[in-house]
């Protein structure tokens, strides 16, 4: 009896009708998508801030290396994934790489600007700023400073204004 049963079963693996070789039809599902990184927002203070690096007489700015005093100023970002987020400036490089140049060649001559991690050390465009911890709100401030700086003996006056992109870093 068992040996019936199973050569039955044996019979039904077999068999055609157990087997379809045809196929029951292809469904193609498309599938998409974006992956994003988890970013910071700038908070809405902050967008288009402007810095007031003051008036400045170019007594104070007699020689190559001369500064002004500095300016603090800081980003306020929201809504940061957890860690720890850095700030990298860039724009125009002045003759010194590491200083901001003035937007307009006709503005005051032999002037850059100068930008300045929290500690008072001079932060070079292209160069991370020191991170800073991201609070469990997701929010987090980073703080700088600017200066004007003499390029050269000579400073002449005039408007002095420049224009910095900034990038996050997440780590």
């Amino acid at each position: 009896m068992r040996r019936e049963l199973f050569s039955c079963f044996c019979g039904l693996l077999w068999s055609s009708s157990v087997w379809a070789t045809d196929p029951l039809g292809t469904i193609n599902i498309n599938l998409h998508g974006n992956v994003v990184d988890f970013s910071c927002t700038v908070n809405t203070a902050d967008v288009d801030k402007t810095v007031d690096l003051g008036r400045w007489p170019t007594t104070q700015l007699l020689a190559a290396g001369d500064t002004t005093a500095l300016v603090p100023f800081s980003l306020r970002l929201e809504g940061c994934p957890p860690g720890s987020v850095a700030i990298l400036f860039t724009g125009t490089p002045a003759s010194d790489v590491n200083l901001l140049a003035l937007d307009d060649p006709a503005m005051a001559q032999t002037v850059a600007i100068e930008l300045r991690k929290s500690d008072r050390s001079r932060l070079a465009l292209g160069e991370a700023s020191p991170t800073e911890e991201v609070d469990a709100n997701g929010n987090v401030t980073l703080n700088f400073f600017a200066n004007y700086r003499a390029l050269a003996s000579g400073v002449q006056p005039g408007v002095a204004k420049a224009d910095a992109i900034f990038m996050i870093n997440y780590n």
